[in-house]
């Protein structure tokens, strides 16, 4: 089990970070992200794989050197974190973007591997392996972090230049469309949601 763990969690790694370099060299056919090179930097599809690839290399790094059945609880909280915020992705995608987009533009070259493949292999790495059950429940609160630094930053360019300024397009998510006094109505959903994805994978594990 041990040894599978840590191969799925080099491939999460290898799979997130190959997928973004062809995004960032545009080799790939990545036409849902408006944005090639480093500006897909801005996107939370992409930060939140490569948090997942960070979090798989020192999970698997963890595994191998540990002398007990015992991994620390914090490194346990990363991989249930890492896994939540990438079904994020997932759920976005196949829920809502596909009906927008469509099934080939969001699931074609680099975005095959950040919307479907790397979330399910997180996911699936957390809830058969991974012992995070022996954490407390309240430790997937821990899941809401790294969306709400993302949320944080999103929401501060939004109110400083409005949706789009000098012909850079801040407001990407189109959040003003409920109006400026509902972006922290719709960061809170976005928590909630992550923190239901992280209590969802620890009572499946």
């Amino acid at each position: 089990m041990v040894l599978t763990s840590v191969v799925l969690n080099v491939a999460i790694a290898v799979s997130s970070v190959g997928a973004w370099i062809s995004i960032l060299l545009g080799t790939g056919d990545d036409r849902s992200l408006s944005h090639r090179g480093i500006g897909s930097l801005k996107y939370y599809t992409v930060l939140s794989n490569l948090f997942s690839a960070a979090v798989s290399l020192v999970y698997a790094k963890g595994l191998l050197s540990m002398m007990t059945g015992a991994l620390p609880a914090w490194l346990l909280v990363l991989r249930l974190s890492a896994a939540s915020v990438v079904m994020v992705t997932f759920f976005v995608t196949f829920l809502l973007l596909i009906p927008v987009y469509g099934f080939k533009a969001l699931y074609s070259g680099g975005n095959f591997w950040l919307h479907l493949v790397c979330p399910l292999l997180a996911a699936g790495d957390t809830i058969l392996f991974a012992p995070v059950e022996t954490l407390p429940l309240w430790s997937t609160a821990f899941a809401m972090v790294p969306t709400a630094l993302y949320a944080a930053g999103y929401i501060r360019a939004v109110l400083v230049h409005g949706a789009e300024e000098n012909g850079k397009v801040y407001d990407f998510y189109d959040f003003l469309r409920w109006g400026e006094d509902k972006i922290g109505l719709v960061a809170a959903v976005m928590l909630l949601f992550t923190w239901a994805i992280a209590v969802v994978l620890y009572l499946a594990s």
